[in-house]
């Protein structure tokens, strides 16, 4: 019966030295996922800022105002400055 608690007693420790070590591993690999995920996530938000357009200000031109002008010549230079 002893031999039978040792033995027992010796694969419970094995098992739980198994087992320690496998949760050391992944507490390991979490950590070094926790660091990539930290860098992804300052490049994406980098990459976020830099792709917005910047709003600059829009230099349109000021269009004559029309005279009433019955040229069609006068009417088609309007429209393309319209455009």
């Amino acid at each position: 019966m002893n031999e039978l608690v040792e033995s027992t007693t010796k694969k419970l420790a094995e098992r739980d030295e198994n087992l320690e070590d496998m949760v050391l591993a992944i507490k390991k690999e979490m950590e070094e996922l926790k660091g990539e995920l930290t860098i992804y996530k300052a490049a994406l938000s980098n990459e976020m800022l830099s792709s917005r357009p910047k709003q600059q200000p829009m230099d349109v031109p000021k269009l004559e105002k029309f005279k009433g002008a019955r040229s069609t010549r006068d009417v088609d230079n309007f429209l393309r400055k319209m455009k």
